[in-house]
Order: structure tokens, then sequence, then C-alpha cells
């Protein structure tokens, strides 16, 4: 899916879940990859398409993170062949079968200019 097609599902799937006003727009940069070794390469290889929410709400293996780092890198995700594994550490080590930190963000709905 498309970043965009992705975000205006989520927008239209949350329109309603609380007053507008109150809510970030769409687009807005909610929260960053936790620090340690490979947030670099995570920053530079994940952040261009989308937000950090799509790893934070994954629970995956080291075995399932290398299948996806491979499977993005197919997609055109820019990562060096020598930083691979320390992307794949990282995925691993914060969002891996443990993971309990994700918490989602509701956001704006898309505005017709119509």
């Amino acid at each position: 899916m498309s970043r965009g097609r992705g975000a205006v599902l989520l927008a239209f799937g949350l329109a309603f879940a609380a007053p507008a006003a109150e809510l970030p727009r769409l687009g807005t940069v909610l929260v960053p990859f936790p620090p340690g070794v490979g947030k670099e390469v995570a920053d530079q290889a994940c952040l261009n398409c989308h937000s950090s929410d799509v790893a934070r709400q994954q629970k995956l293996t080291e075995k399932q993170w290398t299948a996806t780092v491979t499977k993005m890198i197919g997609w055109g995700a820019e990562v060096r062949a020598d930083r691979k594994e320390e992307l794949i550490r990282y995925l691993a080590a914060n969002f891996g079968p443990g993971n309990d930190s994700f918490r989602p963000v509701v956001v704006q709905p898309i505005r017709s200019s119509r």
C-alpha cells in the first residue's frame, strides 16, 4: 500500500475518534525511533516511506525482520549491504515479540478542497 493511500485510510478510519481541533495534522512526525545502534540506518531507510509507527506496531522475530528488510530493499529502501544486519538487529531489539510500546495516534481527517 502506498504511503498516501495508507495515510488516507488511517485518517478516514480514525476521523470520528476525537474532535479535529485536538488532533495532529497528517504527515506530522509523531514519534521518533528509539535511540540505539542502528537508529541512523532505520531513520534513513524506513522514514522515507512511512512513519515509525509502521515498525513500532510490529512484534517480529529477527528472522521475520530479516525477511521484511529484504522485501523493503527490494521495494526501494536504501540500505547499504554492510549496514543491513545492523538494521535488522535494531528492529528486532526494539520491535520484536516482546514489543508492547505501540500506541496508535489519531490524526485529523483529510478535508476535501472542493
